[in-house]
């Protein structure tokens, strides 16, 4: 950072999943470890624009938990947001947009959400300060394709997980020098853990020399993963499990219930929404957890073999997470909640299991916060040269 410089940065987000606000805590703690304390978040960003955005927020939220397949429909819905077929988001969010930034006067503005960009750009070059205010976009989407609004013109810069996203933004019409790719930024402490494997076992009560699975519902916790955790636990009676229910209080219910029922405390934990998740992925052998983004890298970040639940499908912007699978061997797809026991008994086989775990490796998972961050201060700093 440049002594005596004081530079005002804006990160925006939105409320849909977890995912978005994961990566803009991720980017801010990144700042600050650089040197760069004026930092501002919005987490509700989006659905701070208009009362209609946080209805639909809400209810995406909603669809996440109840219905897979109702959820991509609604994937598809945004793509009405799009400028060559409808007006009327610009239209809806324009005054708010420009109230933002004249109020906040940020010199750089960075977006881990995908609608708004559109209309940010628009709006900056109609207030002609696309020039004094950088703006950047975070795509969190690794696989193909990616959600509609990421690969808009007009950007400063684009920040992509692999070149596989490198190749949609190029489709896209995005200058080819515009794009980074950098890997995906993954929040720092996990890469940073304080304690050991067998710390975390004994808090937990375990076995050390028994196998592990997490079974991670995600930050909004979906339902039928309680019959995961039922089938785990009569067929694989060796095995233990940390159970992540998220925000969902009636899921964790449940799902406490089931294991004071039939007293298995003594291998089964079961927990709510949890700061600490990287503990828990570092002691597991295996994570079952749905195709998002940051679930799947903080996992393969810590060279854990990997089950993605496919039982309802994949929404829009995960599709291409079975091609990645495929691809290099770095885990399986669960179609079938049947197929769960199987799926883990063959995966826990000696050489399967050693090979997933060399695969991963193999992929040299990089953390892309600090790629980011360093490459949009190295701007910041050269501008003020």
């Amino acid at each position: 950072m440049i002594e005596g410089v004081n530079m005002s940065i804006g990160i925006l987000a939105t409320q849909t999943g977890n995912g978005h606000i994961s990566v803009m805590n991720s980017l801010k703690c990144e700042f600050e470890k650089q040197g760069y304390n004026e930092i501002e978040c919005f987490p509700t960003f989006y659905e701070d624009l208009m009362v209609s955005n946080k209805i639909l927020s809400n209810f995406y939220n909603f669809l996440m938990v109840n219905s897979i397949p109702l959820c991509e429909k609604y994937c598809e819905f945004t793509y009405l947001t799009r400028p060559d077929l409808s007006p009327d988001f610009y239209e809806g969010v324009r005054d708010n947009i420009i109230k933002f930034i004249k109020i906040h006067n940020f010199d750089t503005i960075i977006s881990v959400s995908h609608t708004i960009n559109h209309c940010i750009v628009r709006i900056l070059k109609e207030l002609k300060l696309e020039n004094k205010i950088k703006f950047y976009i975070v795509i969190t989407d690794p696989y193909e394709p990616i959600t509609e609004g990421f690969a808009v013109e007009g950007a400063t810069k684009y920040y992509c997980a692999n070149e596989v996203v490198k190749g949609v933004l190029l489709k896209s019409n995005i200058e080819e020098d515009k794009i980074r790719v950098c890997g995906y930024p993954i929040n720092n402490k996990f890469n940073n853990i304080r304690k050991s494997k067998m710390e975390i076992i004994k808090e937990l009560n375990f076995n050390y020399d028994k196998k592990i699975v997490l079974i991670n519902s995600g930050s909004q916790g979906i339902f039928y993963y309680y019959d995961f955790l039922k089938l785990i636990t009569k067929e694989l009676p060796d095995l233990q499990v940390i159970f992540i229910s998220g925000k969902n209080s009636i899921l964790y219910q449940q799902c406490s219930r089931f294991v004071n029922k039939f007293n298995l405390k003594n291998r089964v934990k079961i927990f709510d929404f949890v700061e600490n998740l990287q503990e828990y992925i570092f002691a597991s052998d295996i994570v079952i957890t749905k195709a998002g983004a940051n679930s799947f890298y903080e996992v393969l970040n810590m060279y854990k073999p990997i089950i993605i639940d496919a039982v309802n499908g994949f929404l829009f912007q995960e599709k291409g997470v079975k091609k990645f699978i495929d691809k290099y061997k770095i885990g399986e797809i669960l179609e079938n909640t049947q197929h769960i026991i199987q799926t883990i008994t063959d995966m826990f086989e000696e050489k399967r299991y050693t090979q997933y775990v060399e695969n991963i490796q193999k992929l040299n998972i990089k953390n892309g916060c600090k790629n980011i961050v360093s490459d949009i201060c190295k701007n910041i700093n050269d501008t003020h040269f």
